[in-house]
Formats: C-alpha cells, structure tokens, sequence
C-alpha cells in the first residue's frame, strides 16, 4: 500500500530539510506525492537554488517558493515589502532602539 501523499509548509528553506526531511524523503522513495511550500524567498535567489537541490535529494520534487521576504532579510524577495515595516518608522518599535 502506497503511503499518502504530504503537503510540507514552512516559512523558510532548510526548515523541511530540519523538521521533516526524513518523510520528505521515505514517501519520496515510495512514489508518494509530496511537495513543499515555503513562505519566504522568491524564484532567482540562492536560497531558491540551494531549496531546489535539497528537495532533488530527499526525492520530494520541484519548491513553490511563495515569495515573501524575510523581516530581516529584504533580499530574500526583491522588490516586495518587508513585513512589520512601514515607511519612515523603524523596526525597533516605541521605545525599543533599531536593532
């Protein structure tokens, strides 16, 4: 009997090597559907490329990247805003310095 298919979710890449990477890749090895989202980083980035070869080992196929960017990391997602930031305020918050 074939083992169910997986839907992985996580915020950023390396967290599906870290967190479940062993099922990733024994439901892989069984022609289980699986497949992985992460909610950081965009297409085009080295973190994209370095998701993309992890999951070709673990036998769990081609990320979808959802593309937001990382609140301390903007060039996780060229071009799009950074969460928790807005215009002229900094990320420190009332009374907390910016970091």
């Amino acid at each position: 009997m074939p083992l169910p298919s997986v839907l992985a979710v996580h915020a950023h890449p390396d967290d599906e090597a870290l967190f479940c990477g062993g099922v990733l890749a024994r439901h892989g090895a069984t022609g289980a559907r699986t497949a992985v989202v992460t909610a950081t980083w965009a297409e085009g980035t080295h973190r994209a490329a370095e998701l993309a070869r992890a999951l070709d080992a673990l036998g769990a196929g081609t990320p979808q990247l959802l593309g937001y960017a990382g609140a301390r990391v903007p060039e996780s997602a060229p071009g799009r805003p950074v969460p928790g930031r807005t215009a002229g305020r900094s990320r420190g918050g009332p009374g907390r310095p910016h970091p």
